[in-house]
């Protein structure tokens, strides 16, 4: 039994549990997307007429690269009766054959510096409590569209994934005077097996305990929100993103996943016990019967290998 620190998740690793007998059917049916523009596709360059107006946008001498437009079919919207907030989509790229497996520095320079644009902007709307950016890649991880986006809430709410992470940091941070992000970095450092890259700013590891089998997670060594990253520390982590993605599709290949970033809310407040941080989540597994009817856990993954094999 393992038990993650950041979220409380109990977690029940069981190694042997990837020797089960498995039926060989071909599960991966979505093939790498090769042409770098589809006339039906409304996130294609010259196929503006398709999308709602932007919000924002990186252009260069041949047009713009990257962009944040409205969403066409909302989750929530300024209309919304019981919970108003906004929805953007952030198209990543003009190209259509993108994907953050095959993209390179100053593309993802450009995706994260729309993230910081579009999360200043969204923070300044009324009732704003937090900021949610997400990434769903392929059909399996709930992508709707294959031309690499992903997308931006502002809510009226602390969701509750994140307000027991903030919670779990508070208390710790009151019992022991330390931040628990702080010590978890520390000690991920020392131990030194579970950890793929370590650089200034940001520790890219494999948790030693997650409810997400063959999880990565990176969090931010400083205590910021995603707004204040500035310009060294997106070219730090755009670079990160690069290689650690190209390890990914090495160890796992066209594999669905999902990216959700945990941050501060937008009034403030944690910024002495809750770091910034990233979830990367493979799609290869869903929870069966006992983790949905129990909310307990379990891992196969074995989080040193994992890491070592990722390790840049």
């Amino acid at each position: 039994m393992r038990v993650d620190a950041l979220t409380n998740d109990m977690v029940i690793f069981a190694e042997d549990r990837t020797k089960r007998p498995i039926d060989k059917v071909n599960t991966n049916d979505e093939e790498e997307i090769v042409s770098e523009y589809e006339k039906d596709c409304p996130f294609c360059k010259g196929n503006e007429k398709y999308i709602p107006e932007e919000t924002f946008k990186i252009e260069d001498e041949n047009g713009w690269v990257c962009k944040s437009i409205y969403n066409k079919f909302p989750i929530i919207d300024q209309d919304s009766e019981n919970i108003k907030g906004v929805h953007e989509v952030i198209i990543e790229t003009s190209k259509h054959n993108k994907t953050f497996y095959n993209m390179n520095v100053s593309e993802f320079e450009n995706l994260f510096t729309v993230y910081k644009n579009r999360y200043e902007s969204l923070s300044n709307y009324k009732d704003t409590e937090y900021i949610s950016i997400f990434k769903n890649f392929l059909r399996k991880a709930g992508a709707s569209l294959q031309h690499p986006h992903s997308q931006i809430v502002s809510l009226p709410i602390i969701p509750p994934e994140v307000n027991n992470e903030i919670e779990i940091a508070k208390n710790y941070y009151d019992t022991n005077n330390r931040s628990l992000y702080e010590d978890i970095i520390k000690e991920e450092i020392s131990y030194g097996k579970r950890v793929i890259h370590n650089s200034e700013n940001f520790l890219v590891i494999v948790p030693y305990a997650t409810k997400y089998n063959g999880e990565v997670r990176i969090i931010f060594k400083q205590n910021i929100k995603l707004n204040q990253l500035k310009i060294d520390s997106i070219n730090e982590i755009s670079n990160i993103f690069v290689k650690l993605f190209e390890n990914l599709y090495n160890e796992r290949g066209y594999m669905p996943f999902n990216l959700f970033i945990h941050t501060h809310p937008v009034k403030g407040g944690t910024e002495k016990y809750y770091n910034t941080h990233i979830h990367i989540v493979p799609r290869r597994y869903s929870f069966g019967g006992f983790e949905l009817s129990m909310g307990v856990y379990v891992a196969s993954t074995n989080p040193e290998q994992l890491a070592q094999r990722l390790k840049f």
